[in-house]
């Protein structure tokens, strides 16, 4: 999975509200942290804050006024995560 942020997730955003999502479906994301230790080699440790970064940048562009618990901005912010860097060739 690439981590370079897109240059534009808005557009994104505004790309994937034009679509029929209630006939393709949704792409997410889900993030687990693992508490009991360092027990996962260093490189995959190290993507988990690599994707928090990338998470606040995208909230910051499309939602900069949302306040840290607006769902309905986390949910644009994942959907601009999951459709760039987890399903990057599918448009």
């Amino acid at each position: 999975m690439s981590l370079t942020p897109h240059p534009d997730p808005g557009a994104i955003l505004a790309e994937n509200e034009r679509r029929a999502l209630e006939r393709e479906g949704i792409p997410m994301f889900l993030a687990l942290e693992d508490l009991r230790g360092p027990s996962q080699p260093a490189a995959d440790r190290a993507e988990g804050p690599a994707l928090a970064d990338l998470t606040g940048r995208y909230a910051t562009a499309v939602r900069p006024e949302a306040a840290d618990d607006d769902l309905a901005a986390l949910a644009s912010v994942v959907t601009v995560v999951a459709r760039v860097h987890f399903f990057p060739t599918e448009d």
